[in-house]
């Protein structure tokens, strides 16, 4: 009995030890999950909303903008849904303005300040029309009846009046054939225009403006509303929307657009000053140069254009003219790895800086006095917010916190970086380090390339299905944003760099990033991959083969393959054969460089895991680039695996595909580099 009870003790012992034991390890990882920061994640991507499209009222007291909001689990499935909000230009809560559970979008103020047009498709019909509804209250109703969906659209200065754009809607022969199946196509044949239209607000009135074949892309009214200034092209091919647009005038009354000035190249955001004396426009320098990133002017009569920007180091994306003061434009501009915005005083031939906080901003929008402007911005440290002040160089202030969810999450530390390219170039680019970094560790590395080649990664918010620095910042990487020649942000002579060279001295701008990274002890050389998308896409597809040795993982989305088939099946031939290439592959001698430039030329050096994903219907980048590189890899044996996306286009749109790929993407590069 004694030895019984004895045993039946130490057994009670042990079980009260082992409940003991047990209690202290949960206890301590539960202070071990407590201790782990929140980081972004895949799931917190998908719940934030961006704002952009920002307008602040004539009277400058009030803001109207447009919330782009990711569909609830009970909607069907799609991309996200746009909505107009309103709110003071001095705080407070912002609110919901219009309510269409198919989405609003593009708010508009008049010039009074009494009513505000948008966008919207209501009822049975999908077809996008111009809405009108009062700020002080009541229903919005529908001001115009087009045929085929209004794309632009901007008030007289009077607010008389309203101009838009439509598409031709398909003839009543077109629509019987579709009907009988013979709705074939001869290509370059039949074009549908997309025309200038106006129409009276109080009367109804409906007006063809541009009367001729010519597809409308850009337009602007004359001050006396007279007349519009529009940049047109003779075919709506996505090529000639690129390179062959024109500036012309045309009658309000209807006519026949005639040519205002000579140019070259690509061109926008044609504006006519408020004193009708100057039109200005975005333009390029030559027809090779990638971007319209130069400040233009010319009288309205018309004469030659003058470049205001000639030796500027940075790259104009949109311009306006100064409320308040008629003889000086206002652009946004890149500057290497940031946005700004300077004024252009066309008596004093003066240009200055009107903000330059550190910000990535939107499109500015002004006070009809001038004296205001509100504006959406990011930063590293959050999304789109609203941000107002004074327009005289003065700080902007934030007026927006629309992603309260993202308060409490840790982001990775964003720097600016340069570095010295294999020929001596100073190259620059942005790194997000891993959250928790630790100086003298060295970590896993993605080297993300950006598409264009004529874009640049910005120092702001670089957390989206498309960005994913702060995404693998939270999972322990870090990553590179090479802005490499070729990018913008550095003037025409850097976009222009890469001409005649493609993944030649731009790919090594971009290993001697990795390198730099190295170096400094940041970056693990045993542990890098590459990535991105387009022209991103096209380098993981060159880093992968021809420079297979340095790459452990890559992810190649909607890239490129081979030059030879793509030149011929995308829809802009003409613009990169002369923007990217500077020479027709056609002509005599050239395919040999379009191959030797081809991932697939260089397959036999392919050794590095490859994930490839791709849209079914991008006619950017046709999804047969992606079947081909598929191709190559399984046939030589590398690990390999292809996603296609059903209906996406150039990019990723849906919530469930973006969501897709972001699970994707970590976790093949943890699959490889970890």
């Amino acid at each position: 009995m004694k030895f019984s009870s004895n045993r039946e003790s130490t057994v009670m012992n042990r079980k009260h030890l082992s409940f003991f034991l047990l209690f202290v390890l949960l206890s301590i990882a539960c202070v071990s999950i407590a201790a782990q920061p929140k980081v972004l994640t895949p799931e917190a991507i998908l719940t934030i909303r961006t704002i952009m499209d920002v307008q602040l009222a004539p009277d400058g007291k009030n803001i109207m903008f447009q919330l782009n909001r990711p569909r609830t689990e009970t909607e069907r499935p799609g991309g996200t849904i746009a909505e107009i909000w309103t709110m003071s230009a001095t705080g407070g809560e912002p609110r919901r303005f219009t309510f269409n559970e198919r989405g609003d979008r593009t708010p508009q103020w008049s010039p009074d300040g009494k009513w505000i047009a948008f966008l919207s498709s209501r009822g049975e019909s999908s077809v996008t029309q111009v809405y009108l509804v009062a700020f002080d209250g009541g229903e919005a109703v529908q001001l115009t009846k087009a045929e085929k969906s209004v794309g632009a659209f901007k008030w007289s200065r009077d607010g008389g009046r309203i101009a838009y754009t439509m598409e031709d809607a398909k003839t009543k022969d077109e629509l019987a054939a579709e009907r009988e199946g013979k709705d074939w196509t001869v290509v370059d044949r039949n074009y549908k225009h997309t025309h200038l239209y106006t129409i009276d607000v109080k009367w109804k009135v409906v007006t063809l403006v541009t009367k001729s074949d010519l597809t409308i892309h850009d337009f602007d009214w004359a001050p006396d509303g007279k007349q519009f200034v529009v940049a047109a092209a003779e075919t709506p091919t996505v090529d000639d929307s690129y390179m062959r647009k024109r500036i012309m005038k045309v009658s309000s009354d209807g006519g026949s657009p005639a040519a205002v000035v000579k140019t070259v190249g690509k061109l926008d955001n044609v504006r006519w000053s408020p004193d009708g004396k100057w039109i200005a426009w975005l333009g390029a320098i030559a027809e090779n140069d990638p971007y319209q990133g130069s400040v233009f002017v010319v009288p309205s009569g018309g004469g030659n254009g003058e470049n205001l920007t000639q030796g500027y180091q940075g790259t104009a994306n949109w311009l306006g003219w100064m409320p308040g003061k008629p003889s000086t434009i206002v652009f946004r501009a890149i500057e290497r790895q940031a946005t700004v915005l300077h004024t252009f005083d066309l008596p004093e031939k003066k240009r200055s800086p009107l903000m330059t906080q550190a910000l990535i901003i939107g499109e500015p929008s002004f006070s009809k006095d001038g004296k205001s402007m509100a504006l959406s911005a990011n930063t590293p440290q959050h999304p789109n917010e609203i941000f107002v002040g004074a327009s005289m160089n003065t700080p902007l202030n934030k007026l927006t916190t629309m992603n309260p969810q993202l308060a409490g999450i840790t982001l990775g530390e964003q720097r600016v970086v340069k570095w010295k390219s294999t020929d001596g170039w100073e190259i620059e680019g942005v790194v997000v380090l891993p959250v928790g970094y630790q100086k003298g560790k060295a970590y896993p590395t993605v080297l993300q390339a950006h598409g264009g080649p004529e874009a640049a990664d910005l120092n702001g918010w670089l957390g989206s299905y498309s960005r994913w620095g702060q995404m693998l910042a939270g999972m322990g990487y870090v990553t590179l944003y090479p802005n490499y020649r070729g990018s913008l942000g550095k003037g025409p002579a850097f976009s222009m760099a890469d001409h005649k060279d493609l993944m030649g001295k731009e790919f090594e701008d971009m290993v001697a990033g990795i390198d730099y990274l190295i170096k400094e002890g940041i970056t693990d050389p045993n542990r890098v991959g590459v990535g991105g998308g387009s022209y991103g896409g096209y380098t993981t597809g060159w880093a992968v083969t021809y420079a297979s040795q340095r790459f452990k993982a890559g992810v190649m989305w909607m890239g490129i393959s081979n030059w030879i088939s793509m030149t011929g099946t995308s829809d802009i031939f003409y613009e990169n054969s002369t923007v990217h290439w500077d020479m027709m592959m056609y002509d005599d001698n050239n395919y040999d460089m379009y191959w030797k430039r081809s991932p697939l030329a260089h397959i036999k050096n392919a050794n590095t895991p490859t994930l490839i994903m791709h849209g079914a219907a991008d006619p950017r980048v046709p999804i047969g680039q992606s079947y081909e590189m598929y191709t190559a890899l399984k046939w030589k044996g590398v690990s390999t695996e292809f996603v296609v996306y059903p209906r996406a286009g150039h990019g990723l749109s849906e919530k469930a595909h973006q969501y897709d790929s972001m699970k994707r993407i970590p976790a093949w590069f943890d699959r490889y580099l970890k």
